[in-house]
């Protein structure tokens, strides 16, 4: 009896998995094809439940405004959410919500923080930290730096949100 117990609870998870990646996938799809309203409806119920892609992805579609009102606060949440989970493409929404000031205050020093933890994944980022390294004391620059591989060593459980 306890082996179909475990056998039960492992079916159950596989679907759920496949499900899960079926609705994350199918949001990409709809959002190619220009329906964002629609991605938001399948990304909803994974971006509560922790899915850090969804999460991230949903909180693009409202810092834009695509498929629902234009929500900076949300976005932002969404991003941080995802960000505590080392996903990198957070990493740079959030340091270009810094950055601008979208749905926070504005940031050089945020925002070369979270730049900093994407520039491994991204160009566009290692690029902004360049061009904030010429803007900002060179002191406050190298603590930003201490604080990113902090924030990294500690699986982005240390890092300020």
């Amino acid at each position: 009896m306890r082996w179909v117990r475990i056998m039960l609870i492992a079916a159950f998870t596989f679907f759920a998995t496949l499900v899960s990646a079926d609705d994350l996938n199918n949001g990409f799809v709809k959002l190619s094809e220009g329906k964002p309203e629609e991605a938001i409806k399948l990304w909803t119920p994974l971006a509560e439940s922790g899915d850090k892609v969804a999460q991230a992805s949903l909180g693009l579609l409202y810092q834009t405004g695509q498929g629902a009102p234009q929500d900076q606060l949300r976005a932002v949440q969404l991003f941080k959410r995802s960000a505590r989970q080392g996903y990198p493409f957070a990493f740079t929404a959030l340091a270009n919500s810094y950055y601008e000031g979208l749905g926070v205050e504005k940031s050089s020093e945020k925002a070369l923080h979270w730049f900093l933890l994407s520039a491994e994944f991204d160009p566009n980022a290692a690029f902004m930290v360049q061009a904030i390294a010429k803007e900002i004391p060179k002191a406050i620059f190298d603590e930003t730096v201490s604080q990113a591989i902090a924030c990294q060593a500690s699986q982005y459980s240390a890092c300020g949100l």
